[in-house]
């Protein structure tokens, strides 16, 4: 029996300082064993992997080389973020290409340990509309706070500290991060709960949001219009600020 699933819930945010906004919006995400990714194909309908199809793994749209397995790029990434030499297998939680499109602000690789259990997280985060990535390992045994290293949303400064909470992946799955400045001033999360990665599931919630993509894409610029509309202050890339 395979160990990939989908994982369906609610994303939310909450912005609590300087202005107050809050959102959530339901969602489904792939929970893919990366070592079983070649063998869905022929257990779904609609999957393909690199090839075109309604869902799509393609090894191009995650880190590292193309041309090696994703597990062994995401791997060799946690290990040069790490004091200790990392081995297991690797889950991935995020999207996949639906439609022929791609979008994914954060893709998460879980690392599962000899013991059975999730020992570390690389989050893959992307940011819009600059197209850039950067990568946060957390140790789940200590899930310690991490200073904000990368620009994603105009609407947050960057001398914040990322505070992770993080569940172990079951029935139901968790993480949340806060960000900081003196006081919590956002916090993001899901909220999930698994289902069987099956023709009939897939084809479920795929009718009820038959693109995450558009979806995903969509909501980001409905939200930013709504935070300009309450002039929510605005901060520019560092790059773009240093010219």
């Amino acid at each position: 029996m395979m160990d990939s699933a989908i994982y369906e819930g609610k994303v939310y945010h909450e912005r609590f300082s300087p202005t107050q906004h809050k959102f959530d919006y339901h969602i489904y995400l792939f929970w893919i064993k990366l070592s079983e990714v070649d063998a869905l194909p022929a257990a779904l309908k609609h999957f393909s992997v690199n090839s075109k199809a309604r869902v799509r793994f393609k090894r191009e749209d995650y880190l590292g080389d193309s041309n090696r397995p994703l597990d062994q790029s995401v791997l060799e990434k946690m290990n040069s973020l790490s004091e200790d030499t990392l081995s297991g297998d690797v889950y991935m939680l995020g999207q996949l290409r639906m439609w022929g499109m791609y979008f994914s602000p954060v893709n998460f690789y879980y690392l599962k340990g000899k013991d059975n259990a999730f020992t570390h997280v690389l989050a893959e985060v992307s940011n819009t509309p600059w197209n850039e990535r950067h990568y946060y390992l957390v140790d789940l045994a200590v899930q310690a706070d991490t200073p904000k290293a990368f620009h994603v949303s105009p609407f947050n400064p960057m001398d914040m500290t990322y505070k992770w909470r993080i569940t172990q992946p079951s029935q139901r799955l968790s993480l949340t991060m806060d960000c900081v400045r003196g006081e919590k001033e956002f916090n993001a999360g899901i909220n999930l709960t698994r289902l069987s990665l099956d023709n009939a599931n897939l084809s479920r919630v795929m009718k009820r949001i038959p693109s995450m993509t558009i979806r995903t894409i969509i909501g980001i610029y409905w939200q930013a219009l709504k935070l300009l509309i309450k002039r929510t202050p605005l901060y520019n890339h560092p790059k773009k600020s240093q010219e």
